[in-house]
């Protein structure tokens, strides 16, 4: 059969060798020559290869054009880039900013053309510029981590401290307004020595943070920086798959505490994991596993995040009868394919003396992060509503830190006490935040498949916190929202 075929192929293909690469002067840069197959047609080239290249992770893929005598940079990212010049051609320099880097302020200056070939790769707070040789030149860059504005230092080009050996004369120069007032060397150390420092100190942070960018990791860094904490947060490019590079900055930074953000609800809903099984078992249960027993080898407390969409009303626990599910319930809703596999991290996670698992359900955000409920529910027309339970974070998610710290572990309904509905949450909104919003009340469709609402018991965290009630938790996290408007 060809499928047969196929996998025997697959099985007897020889492994292709590693693009060889060449050491440059900048500690951890290098180079590559890719080999180029044409003919008088045209030619193939890979630009990249996860199989022959070095193992590096990236997360965005951009490209840039410049008209001849363009000069850009210099800008210092806090994660590498891969650059290849597509078309054209550009005088390409690299500076490296790392205070304590054995070539520190030492820079290195190449071209990269269609026709060479030659791509290079920047490491992480190394400053990059080029000057465009040729018009339309055009620049591939494959980043380690995302761009984001404000985390980017820019250097001025021309500054003397470097000297770097630009091929023209500053005055020839077509520049941005932003590189012409980058700041100096001498004015940028303060912040580089202070950069060196953060990493230097990272042995000795409390917490570590895992999927710090996304809604519940920059709720938790928020928190942390609120309470001062000391802790870091892993790179983006530390996968939950990619165990040994996790455990590198678990050595790195011994933290007594983790916290671990990551994972994934669907793109853009849970829906999405009914067609992706396994990348939804990938993160979602692997990865979470490989998080808690990374930290279980090393005696680290390690919180994860679960759903409390597990249980719908039945006749032990109907509807606005005050009779919540227990954390020692078992879960009735195996409704979709995402609730099945956060029930079974929880029977799996049981077997781990050192994690913390919490319920979250319907979070809601005050600070109205796209991803919170309320920012949902507020592009939605027509509202149904039914009584469950809400995890509002601005009330629940500062107690974390001090879960970990007194050693909790084990599974905890994490909402807030009691319930409420769609339909009440927007007319709090729509009285504190905004009197003009509108929205019409629908009646939830009868059907004989059972949803994922109900009333959680959080009895079990009332015994160490105060917390609010979830109608009052709301509307204080409303009332700072308006606050934060005036």
């Amino acid at each position: 059969k060809k499928e047969d075929y196929v996998k025997k192929e697959a099985k007897t293909a020889p492994k292709r060798p590693p693009v060889p690469k060449k050491e440059e002067l900048v500690h951890q840069s290098y180079s590559i020559d890719p080999p180029r197959y044409g003919d008088p047609r045209g030619y193939f080239q890979e630009l990249f290869n996860i199989d022959t290249y070095p193992q590096n992770l990236y997360q965005q893929v951009s490209i840039s054009r410049s008209q001849r005598d363009v000069l850009r940079g210099l800008h210092c990212s806090p994660y590498g880039k891969f650059v290849t010049c597509v078309e054209g051609a550009i005088w390409d320099v690299m500076v490296d900013l790392r205070v304590d880097s054995p070539t520190f302020l030492k820079w290195y200056g190449y071209v990269l053309s269609e026709e060479n070939k030659r791509q290079m790769y920047i490491p992480p707070r190394c400053g990059h510029g080029f000057y465009s040789m040729k018009d339309n030149s055009k620049i591939l860059y494959m980043q380690e981590g995302c761009y984001r504005p404000g985390q980017d230092v820019e250097v001025y080009p021309f500054d003397t401290d470097i000297n770097l050996d630009w091929p023209k004369p500053a005055k020839e120069y077509i520049l941005s307004q932003k590189d012409v007032n980058a700041k100096s060397i001498k004015e940028l150390m303060p912040y580089l020595r202070e950069l060196s420092a953060k990493e230097k100190l990272g042995s000795k942070v409390d917490y570590v943070v895992m999927g710090a960018t996304g809604f519940f990791g920059t709720k938790v860094v928020s928190i942390l920086k609120e309470q001062k904490k000391n802790f870091a947060c892993m790179p983006q490019s530390v996968r939950l798959d990619n165990r040994k590079e996790m455990e590198k900055y678990l050595d790195k930074w011994q933290p007594k505490y983790v916290i671990n953000c990551a994972g994934t609800a669907g793109k853009p809903n849970i829906g999405w994991c009914e067609s992706h099984q396994a990348e939804t078992i990938d993160i979602n249960v692997t990865g979470q596993l490989n998080v808690a027993e990374a930290c279980r080898k090393r005696n680290i407390h390690c919180t994860l995040f679960g759903t409390g969409c597990l249980y719908y009303y039945d006749k032990e626990h109907p509807a606005n009868s005050g009779r919540g599910y227990t954390e020692e319930d078992p879960p009735n809703f195996t409704g979709n394919f995402y609730g099945r596999m956060r029930i079974a991290l929880e029977d799996l996670v049981k077997s781990y003396p050192n994690v913390l698992s919490l319920r979250v359900a319907f979070p809601i955000d005050g600070h109205m992060h796209p991803r919170s409920l309320v920012a949902k529910l507020l592009k939605y027309p027509k509202i149904t509503s039914t009584p469950t339970s809400y995890t509002v974070m601005d009330s629940l998610f500062p107690l974390i830190p001090s879960m970990a710290e007194k050693g909790l572990t084990g599974i905890y309904n994490f909402t807030n006490p009691g319930v409420t509905t769609n339909g009440d949450i927007l007319r709090m909104y729509k009285k504190i935040v905004d009197p003009s919003h509108t929205w019409e009340d629908v009646a939830t469709p009868q059907s004989s498949v059972p949803r994922a609402y109900s009333e959680l018991d959080v009895s079990k965290l009332l015994k160490d916190f105060k917390v609010p009630p979830v109608a009052k938790a709301i509307t204080l996290a409303f009332e700072a929202a308006k606050k934060r408007e005036a």
